[in-house]
């Protein structure tokens, strides 16, 4: 964009891509703390959110929550591919949007394949989002972008510890800590590209 004419529908893209992002992040959340309301004991410890999508009660929650949160990246990273954001972001943002559904479709107490499958698209999904993060991290030098990462990152790292038998369970908490960041990074996205905008005019 090179004139204020052009500048200006981009911005209102801009602002209305961070709204996309608060109202489906939000629902997701929603969905997350029902889950958590009717089950937050050692079992969903044990194999974070993943659980809620085995778990009876709480699986139509989880269907919705991952449903609302898949559309609302799909939908984002066709907007921050019109703004000119780089090509590896939005690609990540799409792949993590059909990964929800792929996690949903590979229960992980189906048996050893599943298990296998389901484990494999969610590291593939995490990785996903850590790219987004990264390449923000590389564009974006900002305190508020370095701390949606920090928060990203403690959040993987508890994760990351729980995987092992260690008896570490702190799985859905670093899974949700993950997730926050991921989010905050995501907004955090929008407004660096409408600071962008606005020196553009």
């Amino acid at each position: 964009m090179t004139t204020i004419e052009e500048s200006q529908p981009q911005t209102s893209l801009v602002v209305q891509t961070r709204h996309l992002l608060a109202v489906t992040q939000s629902l997701f959340f929603l969905a997350l703390f029902w889950c958590l309301l009717v089950e937050h004991g050692r079992l969903a410890q044990t194999n974070g959110i993943s659980y809620y999508g085995v778990y009876a009660p709480t699986v139509p929650a989880l269907i919705g929550g991952f449903t609302v949160a898949a559309i609302g990246l799909w939908r984002t990273a066709g907007r921050l591919r019109n703004a000119g954001v780089s090509r590896t972001v939005w690609v990540c943002l799409r792949l993590v949007a059909v990964d929800l559904f792929v996690l949903l479709a590979t229960p992980y107490d189906e048996g050893p394949f599943m298990n296998w499958a389901h484990m494999s698209a969610g590291v593939a999904g995490a990785l996903l989002q850590l790219t987004v993060a990264l390449v923000l991290l590389g564009q974006i030098r900002t305190f508020r972008a370095g701390t949606a990462f920090s928060v990203q990152l403690i959040g993987g790292v508890l994760a990351a510890a729980s995987l092992p038998a260690w008896s570490f369970d702190v799985l859905l908490v670093g899974q949700i800590v993950y997730q926050i960041g991921f989010g905050w990074c995501l907004i955090e996205w929008t407004y660096a590209l409408e600071a962008r905008d606005g020196a553009l005019r």
